[in-house]
C-alpha cells in the first residue's frame, strides 16, 4: 500500500525521531511498585551493574530491609506479601548507595533526602485517602520576612468554598513540622489536606484554615544549637507569618479562632509559641514532642513563664491541650518531663501514649484525633 505524500511528510518527523533513540529502554517502560489486588506488592529497579540491592523504608514497614534478586537483563524485583495498607516511605540501597525508587513519581522530599511514597489502600488509609469529597485549595505561598530579611514559603489549605470568595471568615489552625522537613511535609507525607477534607466532609471538623509554614531558618539558633531558647524562627512566625495571614486569608482574628500544633520540633515550637502567647492560641496539640534541651531547659522556660503557669485562670484560657507520643518514641522521656512541669503548675491537658514510635503513621493518626476537638463550644 502506498502511502499519501502529505501522510509521508507528516510522519517523517516521528520516524526520524525513533530512529535517533530506537525503541524503548527497559528503565523507560518499568513499573515500580506494582500494587495486586491483594496488597502484594512489586518493586522493581534496572541496575545492571549493581552487586546488591536492599529495600530500605523510613519508619515500621513489613518490607524493610527485604533484598531484591537480579533477574534477566538487569532487572532487581522482589514481591511483599500482602501489605496492610498504609503510607509507606521507601528506597533502595544500591551497593550502599541510597536511591529513590526513578519509577515512582510519588517523592517523599525533605531537606536532606529524596525518598519514593507507596500507598496501599485499604479501610486503614480511609481517613487520609482522596475519596470522592469536596476538597480544599491547597497553595505554596511566598511572603517577605522582615525578621529574617528573605522571602519565605509557606503551604496553606484553605477548606472547600473557599475560593468562592464571600464574605465568611474561618478559624486558622497553624500546623509546625519537625526537624528535617519543611512546609510541604504535612501535606505531601502526612496529607493533612486530605485528612481534614475527609474529616469536614463527614461532619466532625468545622471548615478551617491551616498553614504550615517552614520552621528551619538560616539564621542561627533554634533546636540543635547551643542556645535553643533563641529561635529566629519564633519572631517569623509571630513577626511575620501571622501578620501576613492576617492580612491576606479570611480568617476569625481572635484567639478562640487559633489553634497551633506541631509535631516533634514543631511540638516543641508549639509549646514555646503558644504557652508563652495565650492572649493569641486558646488551642494546641503537641505530636512526639516536648521541651527538648540540654539539662536545665525545662526549668529555664518555667522561669520564664511563670506568671502564666501559676495564673489561676490558665485553665479557662486553655480551651484544648492535646499531647500525644508513641509508647516505644525516642522522645517519651522528654514528654513525661514535660507532663511533670505542667502538673506541677496544674495546668490540665488531655494526654494518650500509643503504640509504635517517632513515624508519620502516629502523627497522621494523631492529627485525625486533633482536629475535631478545635473551634467547637462543647470542648473545653
Amino acid at each position: 500500500m502506498r502511502v499519501p505524500l502529505t501522510a509521508a511528510l507528516l510522519l517523517s518527523p516521528v520516524l526520524s525521531v525513533a530512529a535517533q533513540f530506537g525503541p524503548p529502554r527497559i528503565p523507560d517502560t518499568l513499573k515500580s511498585p506494582v500494587i495486586a489486588a491483594d496488597s502484594r506488592v512489586t518493586f522493581q529497579l534496572f541496575a545492571p551493574k549493581a552487586g546488591s540491592v536492599v529495600l530500605r523504608t523510613e519508619g515500621p514497614a513489613p518490607f524493610a530491609n527485604l533484598p531484591l534478586t537480579k533477574g534477566a537483563e538487569g532487572v532487581w524485583s522482589i514481591t511483599t506479601n500482602p501489605l496492610p495498607s498504609d503510607l509507606y516511605i521507601y528506597w533502595y540501597d544500591v551497593d550502599s548507595v541510597a536511591v529513590s525508587d526513578p519509577s515512582n513519581a510519588k517523592p517523599r522530599v525533605n531537606l536532606r533526602t529524596v525518598r519514593s511514597l507507596l500507598d496501599v489502600p485499604g479501610a486503614a488509609a480511609e481517613f487520609f485517602a482522596e475519596r470522592a469529597v469536596p476538597h480544599g485549595a491547597l497553595a505554596d505561598v511566598w511572603y517577605q520576612s522582615k525578621s529574617l530579611g528573605l522571602p519565605r514559603r509557606m503551604h496553606v489549605y484553605t477548606p472547600p468554598g473557599y475560593d468562592r470568595g464571600g464574605s465568611t471568615r474561618y478559624p486558622v489552625l497553624y500546623l509546625l513540622h519537625g526537624a528535617g522537613d519543611d512546609d510541604q511535609s504535612w501535606t505531601m507525607v502526612g496529607r493533612a489536606n486530605f485528612i481534614i477534607d475527609n474529616l469536614i466532609a463527614s461532619g466532625k471538623a468545622k471548615p478551617m484554615i491551616v498553614v504550615m509554614p517552614a520552621g528551619h531558618t538560616p539564621k542561627p539558633g533554634g533546636l540543635f544549637s547551643p542556645n535553643p531558647e533563641v529561635d529566629p524562627f519564633i519572631d517569623d512566625f509571630l513577626g511575620d507569618v501571622m501578620p501576613f495571614v492576617e492580612r491576606n486569608y479570611r480568617i476569625i482574628p481572635d484567639r478562640a479562632n487559633r489553634a497551633i500544633a506541631g509535631l516533634s520540633m514543631g511540638g516543641w515550637h508549639t509549646l514555646r509559641i503558644g504557652l508563652p502567647n495565650l492572649d493569641k492560641f486558646s488551642q494546641m496539640g503537641v505530636f512526639s514532642s516536648g521541651l527538648f534541651g540540654p539539662a536545665g531547659t525545662i526549668e529555664k522556660f518555667e522561669t520564664a513563664n511563670a506568671a502564666t503557669l501559676d495564673d489561676p485562670k490558665i485553665n479557662d484560657r486553655i480551651k484544648v491541650f492535646w499531647i500525644a507520643t508513641g509508647k516505644e518514641d525516642f522522645v517519651m522521656p522528654t514528654t513525661k518531663a514535660t507532663l511533670a512541669m505542667l502538673d506541677r503548675h496544674k495546668v490540665k491537658y488531655a494526654y494518650k501514649d500509643t503504640e509504635g514510635g517517632h513515624t508519620w503513621p502516629n502523627w497522621r493518626a494523631y492529627l485525625n484525633e486533633f482536629v475535631p476537638l478545635l473551634f467547637r463550644a462543647d470542648v473545653h
